[in-house]
């Protein structure tokens, strides 16, 4: 059965872009995708290091692991390399960051967003929990965090993920 013209609706084109590190960021823009994609959305979900194209697309939505307060470095080179294009389109931006699984550090994980939000307008931010893998991190940094008694530890919340992304979904035309 065929349907009439005016029933069918062109999908919006979003790519999902990621930098991680002990794998938090890129299960996030899965979720998302996952989310987006059960909303009729055409989703594409790329590393960042992969340096995927931005143009044409209703939403570009970039998320990060970071580090230092700042975004991953190819985060960032892909930014500026892609600076032109993400002026033109809708873009959200996330971090992911242990900070956040505190509510009373929230303010703080969200302003490790502030350069991008700064540099791209986006049309949503957010903050989420990531995750702390010793074996995924440098042995300086798991001798750093362990003077400070860091054990390993998941806090990534795929519900709080998925309801961003049905929220991102509604912001762009269907």
């Amino acid at each position: 059965m065929e349907l009439p013209v005016d029933s069918v609706r062109p999908m919006s084109r979003v790519l999902i872009g990621w930098a991680s590190r002990a794998g938090a960021a890129s299960d996030i823009a899965a979720f998302l995708a996952d989310e987006m994609r059960m909303m009729g959305h055409d989703v594409e979900v790329s590393d960042l290091k992969q340096t995927p194209d931005p143009s044409s697309r209703d939403l570009v939505v970039l998320g990060s692991g970071v580090q230092a307060g700042q975004y991953y470095p190819e985060a960032l080179a892909w930014v500026t390399a892609n600076e032109e294009a993400l002026a033109m389109t809708n873009v959200a931006v996330f971090n992911v960051c242990l900070n956040a699984a505190n509510f009373a550090k929230r303010d703080a994980s969200l302003g490790y967003n502030k350069a991008m939000v700064s540099r791209l307008g986006p049309v949503a931010v957010e903050s989420f929990a990531g995750r702390y893998i010793p074996d995924k991190v440098p042995w300086f940094k798991r001798l750093f965090l362990r003077t400070l008694q860091q054990s390993a530890q998941d806090h990534v919340d795929e519900e709080a993920v998925r309801a961003w992304g049905r929220d991102l979904a509604g912001l762009i035309a269907h």
